[in-house]
């Protein structure tokens, strides 16, 4: 009995090791799983249509949303945040933008103000502010002043150089071989070329090297001792300098990539850290897990073999772990995206005139089968101003993924080199998460909201003498406009408070309030809802005195264009939202026009509003709302607003206020509960402009000018048909012909574009970016010539 009862636990003891060693070693992928589902993240791409500009042109821009491990159109957030900053990371303009669908558009106009220069667009939501800005979308743009042209005369800095050096894996050590990745750039983030050399301490050269591309290379090193080896480095026709190489260690881990002959991806290892226990190695490409397996301490020199059809697009991530679930090395891998648009566009014909019509088809596909997608296209005159980009491919597959300037983005993938985009691969790093964070399943404290809904307003509400948090008081934002809008919030025990605001396009600044009855020593203070992180991009700088000819007729153009047709280049959409006040129907409207206009607002209240009734207490106005429901009058004083903005008395600042400034009053005579407020009804005083009628505020009042979520501005695109349009002796001068944010492919994969060329004749660029909900991205650019008509043309026009 006693045996059969040592067998038994025997068994069960065996069993529960079996499962204790099984869940070991898929612990890593069940935490990184449950990480993914809390920590969802996105990423944008902002399409411009160029990237050269002068001051007093209009930037016209596009916003695609996509998840960030599927590169799927998302329509999580639903206000994107763009900024124009120079190189000291000061913001020159900033916009907030709807988003619906995954996707939105806008405009900014470059103001005369603007320095020449070179410029960096970046581009996140409020969501992304809880990551590393890093992630943000980065480009550059060039911005010319021919008003201030004399400011690029300026001597320019003195030329600096750095080069940083990348094992891959992570270090070197003593005795053991390693591959060597190093990217080089100067003071303005451009390439340079060079020859390297390793000096050891005593003197000898004992390594060369020189960059493939871009100022990137890589060569194999093995330290043979533990002492600080220097770097030559020898710019071409300049002096040599040193740079700092990486430390040596007597002990770590080594791991190199090798592609095998059978498709196999070989991952070998070479470690002095562990005697015994498992060595994991760990792959994912996006959010998904494509490889998983541990080798022994003692076996570990058989390595890894990946099969490379395993990999998913793009972007793959190595990471080897220790038997302590310690990360030791980590690399990053890149295959050749296949989930990519095919993009075919034809112009109608391939010379064209001024002022002719230009028709422009698009055909997508994917795999052979047509592909709805969402597009947007730009049209304009091509110079010498060359400003590098990265198109919608480059961007979500590599760009996107990886943290610092990239040089030539999109020649990686239009000219597709393994050894070169492996070499981006071991230079630029990788941070969408720490492992730490990961294997000790730490809960994320997130300090931003994500704007599912509209914008939020955030800020907080302190003492105003000793600046002191105050919690549990209540807030109130409002928009003075036509449209009535007020939020209400709650201040939690920092102080900080939050209003979530809804279709929120107004330009009137905002007013928030505390109570003073409540609290007379509470003041509210919004916060910026544009981050303050800032990643280590910076754009590229531009010597404009190489752009003589061109700048000066680009000049022309934008001040002949803004001359003639600055009214067209202004004209906005005005957005469709919903009207109606946060109370919806009221009981009673008065509007006081279809009245006897009296000289007081008491008089008005007294001779024709039945539902409110006005009382002299101690020489307070008071006034108390009849509830029609209920058949009574309420006891204390309703929320009074003039114009969607609390008036925080009984009565006594209404009855002063000019009545001929109302144009309606709004009764809502039941009791109404808002956030935490329950109020005896509300007395709704609207202005005939919406500005508050010269309604004075009290001094506790936050008064800002804060703008709400941008109004779209119609792109101006002259129509010429018929010979009295053609022959206008109105100039047109447009170097940008034609912008289109919101485009489809149909069923088919097919859109059509129509526009006019303009008076300017040259080479024509026309660039697609097409993103659809699935995920497949798409990118193309193609040309077209205008040219001028001669006298002769222009007279058998005419006949």
């Amino acid at each position: 009995m006693r045996n059969r009862a040592f067998l038994l636990l025997a068994c069960i003891l065996v069993q529960y090791l079996a499962t204790a060693q099984e869940l070991d070693s898929t612990s890593v992928k069940h935490k990184f799983s449950i990480y993914l589902q809390n920590n969802f993240q996105e990423k944008l791409y902002v399409h411009t249509d160029k990237n050269s500009y002068m001051a007093g042109e209009i930037i016209w821009f596009k916003i695609y949303n996509a998840e960030a491990n599927t590169n799927r159109a998302i329509s999580y957030s639903k206000v994107a945040y763009l900024e124009i900053v120079n190189n000291e990371n000061t913001p020159v303009l900033q916009t907030k933008v709807e988003l619906k669908e995954g996707h939105g558009s806008g405009s900014l106009y470059l103001p005369v103000t603007l320095t020449s220069g070179g410029y960096t667009l970046r581009c996140y939501t409020s969501w992304m502010k809880n990551f590393d800005p890093s992630y943000y979308f980065h480009k550059d743009l060039a911005v010319f002043n021919s008003i201030k042209a004399e400011e690029t005369l300026a001597a320019a800095d003195e030329k600096k150089y750095a080069v940083q050096f990348f094992p891959e894996g992570g270090n070197l050590v003593m005795g053991m071989k390693s591959k060597i990745a190093f990217k080089a750039v100067d003071n303005v983030g451009k390439k340079f070329n060079f020859r390297g050399s390793i000096i050891g301490i005593s003197g000898d050269t004992v390594a060369r090297f020189s960059p493939a591309k871009d100022g990137i290379g890589t060569f194999y090193f093995k330290p043979a001792q533990l002492q600080a080896y220097k770097v030559s480095i020898t710019p071409v026709n300049e002096k040599s300098f040193l740079v700092q190489f990486p430390e040596v260690f007597e002990r770590g881990t080594v791991m190199l990539t090798t592609m095998g002959a059978d498709s196999v991806l070989n991952i070998s290892v070479q470690s002095n850290l562990e005697s015994e226990g498992n060595y994991t190695l760990f792959v994912h490409s996006g959010h998904r897990t494509v490889f998983t397996k541990s080798l022994s301490a003692q076996s570990i020199s058989e390595g890894f073999k990946v099969p490379f059809k395993l990999l998913g697009d793009g972007i793959s991530h190595f990471t080897l772990f220790n038997s302590k679930q310690q990360a030791l090395c980590e690399r990053l891998y890149f295959k050749k995206p296949s989930k990519v648009a095919k993009i075919e566009v034809l112009p109608d014909k391939k010379d064209y005139y001024t002022r002719e019509k230009v028709g422009i088809s698009v055909l997508e596909t994917a795999g052979g089968k047509p592909l709805n997608t969402n597009f947007s296209i730009a049209v304009y005159k091509a110079d010498s101003i060359v400003v590098q980009d990265e198109d919608i491919v480059t961007n979500l597959w590599l760009t996107s993924e990886l943290k610092g300037r990239i040089s030539n983005a999109s020649s990686y993938l239009k000219n597709y080199s393994e050894e070169a985009i492996d070499n981006l691969m071991l230079t630029h790093g990788w941070s969408r998460f720490k492992w730490e964070d990961v294997l000790q399943a730490k809960k994320t404290e997130y300090k931003f909201f994500s704007e599912p809904d509209g914008h939020i307003i955030s800020g907080r509400i302190i003492n105003k003498d000793t600046k002191e948090p105050l919690a549990g008081r209540d807030a109130f934002l409002s928009i003075p406009d036509r449209r009535i809008q007020i939020y209400t919030a709650y201040s939690n025990q920092a102080g900080e408070i939050n209003f979530f605001t809804k279709n929120f396009n107004s330009t009137s600044g905002i007013i928030a309030q505390v109570d003073p009855r409540k609290d007379s020593l509470a003041r509210i203070e919004i916060s910026s809802p544009f981050s303050t992180a800032f990643s280590n991009y910076k754009a590229e700088q531009f010597n404009f005195r190489n752009y003589g000819e061109t700048l000066q007729q680009r000049s022309v153009a934008m001040q002949v264009n803004n001359a003639f047709n600055s009214k067209q280049l202004n004209r906005e959409f005005l957005p469709d939202v919903d009207s109606s006040a946060f109370y919806l129907k009221p009981e009673k409207v008065y509007k006081l026009d279809n009245y006897v206009r009296f000289k007081t607002m008491e008089e008005v209240l007294r001779e024709y509003v039945s539902e409110i009734t006005v009382s002299l207490r101690k020489k307070d106005y008071h006034l108390s709302v009849f509830d029609i429901e209920r058949n009574i009058f309420h006891s204390g004083a309703p929320l009074i607003l003039v114009d969607g903005v609390p008036v925080f008395d009984e009565g006594n600042t209404i009855i002063k206020f000019e009545p001929l400034k109302v144009k309606q009053l709004e009764v809502v005579t039941s009791g109404y509960g808002y956030g935490n407020n329950i109020f005896s009804g509300i007395a709704s005083f609207r202005s005939y402009k919406g500005d508050l009628g010269g309604l004075e505020l009290p001094l506790s009042a936050t008064v800002l000018d804060y703008s709400g979520l941008q109004n779209k501005r119609e792109f101006y695109s002259p129509m010429y048909d018929g010979d009295v349009a053609a022959f206008s002796r109105l100039p047109d001068y447009r170097t940008t012909l034609f912008w289109s944010a919101d485009n489809e492919t149909n069923t088919d994969g097919k859109a059509s574009i129509n526009f006019f060329t303009s008076d300017l004749p040259g080479k024509y660029y026309v660039v697609v970016q097409s993103l659809s909900k699935d995920g497949y991205s798409g990118s193309k650019m193609i040309d077209f010539n205008v040219n001028k008509k001669t006298i002769s043309q222009i007279g058998e026009k005419r006949e």
